[in-house]
């Protein structure tokens, strides 16, 4: 029995299909042509601003960014395209709150953890804040060796952007003890969010970006890069002011997102590599 919801992807094309939001693109340019047309020297002003609002391929943070990234993806495909490279990932689509399922991929709230386990503390002694975890529950088939069955990070805003090393990594088993029933006050408690899991690949220039389970790294900055498997990404999370359904079970528009969701620099990804023995090499990059 799976742990995590699975991602319906055939609802959310129906809920954001590429016509539509072509023609909405499209609409919107013309309407402000026509209130603005100071704002335009000639068509070709016009065409180009069509065309940025095109849909274009997305960061990964709810259900529409998904929908549009696997109908252009089908594009692609109905166009000829044959990638060399494919490779699984599970791709986390964003839900609020908190899970009945703790050992689900998820940021912020409670952590999966055994009830009687030690918190881990900064070197000043207050406790270490719960960013997130990744559940491989699920995606065994596509990464198997792991030391554990849930990875959970701790760490602040400086440890998750600018200095990775600083950031805490423990993996947990799928246990029958009683779990962790609430977490000490931390500095900078994150709003809680947990994924339901859609399975796809990477391709070659097609490559998922946000929080992800396996697949390939689409690396933001080009540096060094940890040695390693890279075993997957806790990316930010960060949604347009007016996007319908925003999240999974979230229908209106949130507005302005709140200082407590998780983001590292703008729209930056936590990128996770495995030594042999199980330990995390941690690389960040954002925009």
């Amino acid at each position: 029995m799976a742990t995590h919801d699975r991602f319906d992807l055939d609802r959310w094309i129906a809920e954001f299909p590429l016509a539509r939001l072509r023609d909405e693109g499209r609409e919107f340019v013309l309407r402000r042509r026509d209130h603005m047309p100071q704002e335009y020297a000639d068509e070709q002003a016009v065409a180009a601003h069509i065309e940025l609002m095109q849909p274009k391929w997305e960061i990964v943070v709810g259900p529409a960014d998904v929908a549009i990234n696997e109908q252009l993806r089908g594009e692609l495909s109905a166009a000829g395209e044959r990638p060399q490279r494919r490779v699984p990932t599970d791709v986390a689509v964003w839900a609020k709150g908190e899970p009945s399922v703790r050992a689900v991929t998820k940021v912020g709230g409670l952590p999966y953890r055994p009830l009687d386990s030690l918190w881990p503390g900064a070197d000043t002694g207050q406790p270490l804040r719960f960013v997130g975890q990744l559940s491989f529950v699920d995606s065994r088939d596509i990464l198997a060796d792991l030391p554990g069955d849930v990875l959970l990070v701790f760490g602040d805003d400086d440890a998750l952007l600018v200095e990775p090393e600083r950031l805490r990594f423990e993996w947990w088993s799928l246990t029958t003890e009683s779990l962790l029933a609430r977490a000490p006050e931390v500095d900078q408690p994150l709003e809680p969010f947990f994924a339901a899991l859609h399975r796809t690949e990477d391709w070659d220039d097609t490559v998922f970006e946000g929080t992800k389970i396996g697949g390939v790294p689409n690396f933001i900055q080009d540096e060094e890069v940890p040695s390693g498997r890279f075993i997957g990404t806790l990316g930010s999370i960060s949604v347009p002011t007016d996007r319908r359904h925003p999240f999974v079970n979230v229908a209106a528009p949130r507005g302005w997102s709140r200082d407590n969701d998780l983001m590292i620099g703008d729209m930056g990804c936590l990128y996770l590599f495995m030594e042999s023995n199980g330990t995390i090499l941690p690389l960040s990059q954002c925009y």
